[in-house]
């Protein structure tokens, strides 16, 4: 009996891993989407707690207003489809305008961006102090416009060019 002979009637053993049956790959497979589902549901959760962790800071009035708008912004783009995230992203961000606008002076784009902020959020008495703080910058600025040029009135009321104040 030769080397041949024993090879065909008892195979070697074979050395790789053993052959997975259709069952066991199917527990494979099971146990992998069950792993991605958790996974899936542990990230949602901790995005949806960021996400109102986020939005309550949006009303921490210790916060500059630009912090608060900045954590607003945070909130709906980790929940964008929260209505009142969005909401309140939106106001901050119209608020933080209307604060630039009249801190540059221009009163009358403040009075406008602060009144559509309040009509987001009404009753916020900080935004409400701010909304009448620059409306009476607004008065004060076109009073005083008024009274420098009534004073450069000429014979009959007339203003030359070079004294009209713009």
């Amino acid at each position: 009996m030769d080397a041949d002979d024993r090879t065909a009637e008892n195979p070697p053993e074979p050395t790789g891993p053993p052959a997975l049956t259709r069952s066991s790959k199917r527990r494979r497979t099971l146990l992998a989407l069950a792993v991605v589902a958790v996974v899936a549901v542990i990230v949602a959760l901790a995005l949806g707690w960021a996400a109102q962790g986020a939005y309550h800071s949006s009303f921490d009035r210790a916060l500059p207003v630009e912090y608060r708008a900045a954590a607003a912004s945070r909130a709906h783009a980790l929940a964008p489809w929260n209505a009142a995230y969005e909401q309140r992203s939106r106001m901050l961000a119209v608020w933080v305008l209307g604060e630039q606008q009249l801190a540059r002076g221009d009163y009358e784009a403040a009075v406008a961006t602060l009144d559509t902020a309040y009509r987001l959020d009404v009753g916020d008495p900080e935004l409400l102090a701010l909304d009448h703080q620059a409306q009476d910058a607004q008065a004060l600025a076109t009073n005083r416009k008024a009274h420098l040029q009534h004073g450069h009135e000429g014979p009959g009321g007339t203003l030359r060019p070079q004294d009209v104040e713009r």
